[in-house]
């Protein structure tokens, strides 16, 4: 081999070393970052799993808070249908009692509509039997009356004196 080969091979062998060796030291900064990065992966995980466990113990009492409200709510749903039932049959019992009111006063309303009617026709019957059978001739026997009177006033008196009919013509007018 030349000098000359050997100088190249000097040289290439110092450029690999030199590339090994930086690989070398870039490879021990990857270590170290890799390293921190585990350790700050490693803290967050710690951190994240307490946090976990924290919430879980939180959704634990949420779920057993939720579940002695649906079991109230449960029973307030019994006791809310049981009350809607109840309310239920009390409107149909009150619908059938105004129905059965409502037709009842009706009749009774026909009944005093009959009467008022009835009641109506028997007083007008009445009072034109009282005028015919009472007031008519009592009518006819006060102007039989005051016919006879005047008869015998006129009789009785003579003549009446001119200035006094005058007269009571004159208050007739006033």
């Amino acid at each position: 081999m030349s000098s000359a080969d050997t100088t190249w091979l000097t040289i290439f062998t110092g450029i690999v070393a030199l590339a090994f060796l930086i690989q070398s030291i870039a490879s021990i900064g990857i270590l170290r970052i890799v390293r921190k990065l585990s350790d700050r992966i490693e803290g967050v995980s710690v951190e994240t799993t307490n946090r976990i466990l924290a919430l879980s113990s939180n959704v634990d009492e949420l779920l057993s808070t939720l579940r002695r409200i649906a079991e109230k709510a449960e029973g307030i749903s019994e006791r809310l249908n049981a009350a809607t039932s109840v309310v239920s049959n009390r409107v149909k019992d009150l619908d059938s009692f105004v129905e059965d009111t409502t037709d009842a006063a009706r009749l009774q309303v026909a009944k005093i509509q009959d009467l008022v009617e009835t009641s109506s026709v028997r007083i007008t019957e009445t009072f034109d039997m009282v005028q015919k059978g009472i007031v008519a001739p009592v009518n006819e026997f006060a102007a039989l009356i005051r016919g006879l009177k005047v008869g015998f006033g006129f009789f009785f008196r003579g003549r009446r004196d001119p200035s006094s009919q005058s007269h009571h013509d004159e208050e007739m007018f006033i």
